[in-house]
């Protein structure tokens, strides 16, 4: 329910909350107000170490892995710099009115 207090940061377009779910938690991001993005917190790289959990960079522009230091734009989850060579894992996502379902299916 995007009307939640814990959500408010994802009632404008480059917002971004971190949520349980996923391997190591799902980043999701509203890229406007009808297309919001989830993605994996497992680093694509590697992503059986124990820190390979990404998160978001402090600018906020883009995510990043601190273990490995690769880089992931929030247009699509593709690396933008690093060693990591494959995007994160993107979920899909349904917007119903104030609603927004997150699904396990992956859609990259």
């Amino acid at each position: 329910n995007l009307s939640l207090p814990e959500f408010i940061n994802l009632r404008q377009d480059g917002g971004y909350v971190e949520i349980d779910g996923g391997v190591r938690g799902i980043i999701l991001y509203r890229a406007n107000s009808s297309t919001y993005m989830a993605y994996e917190r497992n680093c694509s790289f590697r992503p059986n170490e124990a820190c390979a959990t990404v998160d978001v960079h402090n600018s906020g522009l883009f995510m990043v892995d601190p273990c490995c230091n690769s880089n992931f734009n929030f247009s699509d989850g593709n690396p933008s710099g690093g060693p990591a060579w494959r995007p994160l894992v993107r979920y899909r996502t349904q917007l119903s009115g104030l609603s927004l379902t997150v699904s396990s299916e992956v859609i990259n």
